[in-house]
């Protein structure tokens, strides 16, 4: 599922689309459909790590920095770049990750993993 913001045109949505699925190569050569949903993204103080994106009721990730509880082994190296060159990224904690919405034929909701980036697009 790739979800487009309510508010962007036919247009933008084909281009926002395009964009998504040049950018993903080949994690999103398979899209089953595309949403148009309100999107929201609030992030928290430049750095914290705190930050949460809604697609509509459909899909939801909220994060938070890392802290000492995260740390597994002490060998903490980042071992998977952000897809897209940014000025600033940094592993963080999915507080939540979850999916309820159509066409996968499944839902989910994870809690506390070690499996999201928050940072800055580079521009």
């Amino acid at each position: 599922m790739l979800f487009v913001d309510e508010k962007a045109t036919g247009r933008e949505r084909a281009a926002l689309s395009a964009f998504a699925k040049h950018m993903g190569g080949r994690l999103l050569e398979n899209v089953e459909r595309v949403v148009v949903a309100p999107i929201s993204l609030e992030v928290g103080e430049h750095h914290s790590g705190a930050a949460t994106l809604r697609a509509g009721r459909f899909a939801t990730v909220e994060t938070r920095g890392l802290n000492d509880g995260d740390h597994l082994c002490g060998n903490e190296e980042t071992f998977y770049p952000p897809l897209t060159e940014t000025t600033h990224a940094m592993p963080v904690v999915a507080v939540t990750d979850s999916y309820q919405g159509p066409g996968l034929g499944e839902t989910w909701s994870n809690r506390d993993k070690r499996s999201a980036f928050v940072g800055t697009f580079a521009r």
